[in-house]
């Protein structure tokens, strides 16, 4: 796939792929796996069930590069004002 350019100030959202990988097989208040006590997202270490429920509705504004070497790009979520970085192929412009 092209890899997307984006320019700061650019709206985006992320992709319904990247919301299906960061879920894995896990369902919003139902993981596959049972829980771990220390483990992240509820106790899932497979997925990232909270991330896109919090955010995968959400509009984000693209603020700058992460790092040179990296091709990641920072977001910044609307409206949690939160910052977050992916990468440009799992987002896509609202225009």
């Amino acid at each position: 796939m092209k890899s997307r350019k984006f320019k700061c100030g650019d709206r985006v959202r992320m992709t319904k792929e990247l919301k299906v990988r960061m879920r894995g097989r896990c369902r919003p208040n139902h993981h596959v796996e049972p829980l771990d006590i220390g483990s992240t997202d509820d106790g899932c270490m497979k997925c990232s069930t909270n991330h896109v429920e919090e955010f995968g509705e959400c509009i984000g504004l693209v603020e700058d590069l992460d790092s040179p070497s990296r091709p990641e790009i920072n977001v910044r979520w609307q409206p949690s004002g939160l910052r977050y970085a992916y990468n440009p192929k799992d987002l896509e412009l609202i225009k």
